[in-house]
């Protein structure tokens, strides 16, 4: 999977996130690097607070004042529930913002954020006398370019003739083109999952067939409604809605390759069959609902093991996410995985 976080920390997140789901209204919640959670102790202590969260807000303190590591951010969330105080916590290895929010529910677009599986995207908007690369890894934009030529629109009235115009312009866009397949070289194409192509008119469509590599082009899609005065926020929003069909597309594959295997006996979704399974390096691919959710600690402990064993034996684990495909996946199990051999 391609995301910031290892599997056993994304499933770990995961399953935190579904246990905040029982919270009563207020909420308060608290984000900060572990560093730097003197400061945060002093921003709980020098706001004014509500009677109702000033004995959350005291045990958080307390909690972030117990903190003896360094790395990472520490996420705690705290609530009275029938006049018993909750308090669910969890450090995170990446560095968050520093957050304070009391609210009716858990603040937890962070931690959502960090689960984002994020792809690499490359996005080129051209036409025959500009274009724009973006690189995209998620949301976020990594790098940006503009390259331009100096092509004349129109053949203009004496001097030159049709056809000498004609075939100097083409000799410009020749040369423009090249100069952006130049560029492209700076960024490694292997590591991209998706290619955009955008843009007036057909340049998008001849640079496609021209300048892009057979081996390139099967992962380039060109996408309409992206032109160089397209504002950035719609840019994004195009940009997130090609990443979800590309999820989605992906997580199919996935689960298409569980349904070939189910048929020839070379799949299961029994944890402890699994769990035998990964220790003789068996298993090719482990499959894990978003939305499964271990009853037991004893349960949940097992997951947890099987995710290390894969990490150390290279299997590839990966988290169904699209509600679509989940669907699909649970008739088979919440935890699936193809096997290389039959048991």
């Amino acid at each position: 999977m391609r995301d910031i976080l290892l599997p056993k920390e994304w499933y770990s997140i995961n399953r935190f996130l579904k246990e905040l789901n029982q919270s009563y209204s207020p909420v308060v919640s608290v984000y900060v690097p572990i560093s730097e959670a003197s400061n945060m102790i002093n921003t709980l202590r020098e706001t004014e607070r509500l009677p109702e969260i000033e004995e959350i807000e005291a045990i958080i303190e307390k909690r972030l004042a117990s903190k003896k590591i360094y790395n990472g951010s520490i996420c705690i969330f705290g609530w009275n529930a029938k006049e018993d105080i909750v308090i669910k916590e969890f450090v995170v290895s990446k560095a968050l913002p520093p957050v304070y929010i009391v609210g009716k529910k858990p603040y937890t677009e962070p931690l959502h954020d960090i689960l984002e599986i994020n792809y690499d995207v490359l996005l080129i908007v051209l036409d025959h006398k500009e274009a724009m690369i973006r690189h995209y890894k998620g949301k976020d934009i990594l790098q940006h370019a503009k390259i331009k030529t100096y092509l004349k629109g129109k053949h203009s009235k004496g001097g030159w003739s049709q056809g000498r115009f004609e075939r100097l312009r083409d000799l410009q866009i020749k040369h423009f083109f090249n100069k952006v397949k130049e560029r492209l070289k700076n960024i490694n194409l292997t590591q991209i999952e998706l290619i955009l192509l955008a843009g007036p008119g057909l340049a998008k469509k001849e640079f496609m067939q021209s300048y892009i590599n057979k081996n390139v082009r099967k992962k380039t899609r060109i996408i309409d409604g992206i032109y160089f005065s397209t504002p950035d926020d719609n840019i994004t929003t195009k940009v997130i809605n090609a990443l979800d069909h590309l999820r989605k597309q992906l997580e199919l594959q996935q689960l298409q390759k569980v349904e070939a295997r189910v048929k020839k006996g070379l799949a299961e979704k029994e944890n402890s069959i699994i769990h035998t399974a990964l220790r003789t390096g068996a298993v090719d691919t482990l499959l894990i609902a978003s939305d499964y959710y271990a009853k037991t600690p004893e349960e949940n402990s097992i997951i947890i093991n099987m995710i290390e064993l894969a990490e150390k034996t290279s299997v590839e684990v990966e988290f169904i996410t699209n509600n679509e495909v989940l669907e699909k996946l649970h008739k088979h199990g919440s935890v699936v995985a193809t096997l290389r051999y039959k048991l």
